[in-house]
């Protein structure tokens, strides 16, 4: 045998004809196994943009919960279409859009496959009202503005304000006043005067008065006024909450 041909049969995948190698190899696979890859992918692509650009899985139904917004305002400021398909409903653009109503204080979007969008408002709950021109004004714990009516909601306290640059920071101290109060003080309270937020004055239903003094150090002095209130006097000085006094 030549060397050559002791060669080729010493190498495995090497098979000799007529002492000349020659290499061999796997037989070929079915020529479907080369476009199933392919042709999977393009299934995919298919029904993607289908589902993305078609009304197939559109939106049939916008459905709103909680609070008592009306909800053609909601539907409107939401901006989601009937038809509209679901992949392309942009939640956070939606939730972007129903925090421009004053009244909602935070939503959740939800998708509910197939056709559904679901929103769950929560609405902002006033802790007093301010009187305008022709009405009155809901005012939330941030200080926020929302709502008219045309007389004050009933077991609201009034809050006064400075007009002019000082207006929003005396409706936003006075506002945080009424969220620290204890509910019990706060059904009590007739009016909150911030018309300067360094000096702010609570005004009770039977005529009794509060001195608040300034935002500093609100949750000690909400925390001593039960206790205060409960001994007989006309005015109640809470601004240094360390010395609290009556008179």
């Amino acid at each position: 045998m030549s060397t050559s041909g002791r060669r080729a049969k010493a190498r495995p995948g090497v098979r000799s004809t007529g002492g000349r190698p020659v290499r061999g190899g796997a037989p070929r696979g079915p020529v479907w196994r080369r476009w199933l890859l392919p042709g999977a992918l393009a299934v995919v692509t298919v029904l993607v943009l289908v589902l993305y650009f078609s009304p197939l899985l559109g939106v049939r139904e916008v459905r709103v919960t909680g609070g008592s917004i009306p909800e053609r305002d909601v539907l409107d400021a939401a901006g989601v279409e009937p038809g509209t398909p679901m992949l392309r409903v942009d939640e956070s653009a939606v939730r972007e859009r129903l925090a421009r109503v004053p009244a909602v204080a935070d939503v959740a979007v939800e998708l509910s496959w197939p056709s559904e969008v679901l929103l769950r408002v929560v609405e902002r709950a006033p802790q007093g009202f301010l009187a305008e021109p022709g009405g009155v004004r809901l005012v939330d714990a941030s200080g926020v503005l929302f709502g008219r009516a045309q007389q004050p909601p009933d077991g609201l306290p009034q809050l006064h304000a400075a007009g002019g640059p000082q207006r929003a920071e005396g409706v936003r101290t006075g506002a945080a006043v009424l969220a620290a109060l204890p509910r019990d003080v706060h059904a009590q309270l007739r009016a909150v005067h911030a018309e300067k937020p360094s000096d702010i004055h609570l005004v009770l239903q039977d005529g009794r008065r509060i001195h608040w003094g300034d935002a500093a150090e609100m949750q000690r002095k909400a925390a001593i006024l039960p206790t205060l209130l409960s001994r007989s006097g006309d005015v109640y000085d809470v601004t240094t909450p360390a010395l609290p006094t009556v008179a």
